[in-house]
């Protein structure tokens, strides 16, 4: 006794997008949220986008502290005016800092009204940890716009 299976599919054809414009299909576009839409949602940004981030803080256009990832006020207090002090060192011009020791580094940024800035660890790359932190303040400046 033998038995027999048979099989069949049936294949529909896909629409390619050349036939999509032709008939004026109008697009769907979804628009994305910001990243950082507020300061402390920044902050949690960039938590996620390098786990070297040991502190960070974020101060407005006057120097004020917006967000700062540290509990303790007296410790956020701190840490503002040393990069306060950063920047007051290197000058008026200065849009960023950076100060590296054996256990780690402080990277800071001026841009777009905000002034964000991160303690990380030893093994921090320096381009990427400016790159993330001129996105936040972009997107800080964004949002304030």
């Amino acid at each position: 006794m033998s038995s027999t299976i048979t099989a069949a599919s049936t294949h529909t054809a896909t629409v390619t997008i050349h036939e999509i414009r032709e008939r004026g299909t109008a697009a769907i576009l979804a628009a994305m949220a910001d990243a950082a839409q507020t300061p402390e949602l920044a902050l949690r940004y960039l938590g996620e986008l390098s786990t070297d981030i040991q502190a960070a803080l974020i101060l407005d256009q006057g120097g004020a502290l917006a967000a700062a990832s540290e509990g303790d006020g007296d410790r956020a207090g701190r840490m503002r005016d040393l990069v306060l002090e950063l920047f007051e060192d290197a000058g008026e011009g200065a849009c960023q800092v950076e100060v590296t020791t054996p256990e780690g580094g402080v990277f800071a940024v001026r841009e777009h009204g905000w002034t964000v800035a991160v303690v990380t660890g030893r093994f921090a790359l320096p381009s990427l940890t400016f790159f993330d932190l001129r996105s936040v303040a972009a997107d800080l400046g964004r949002r304030a716009a």
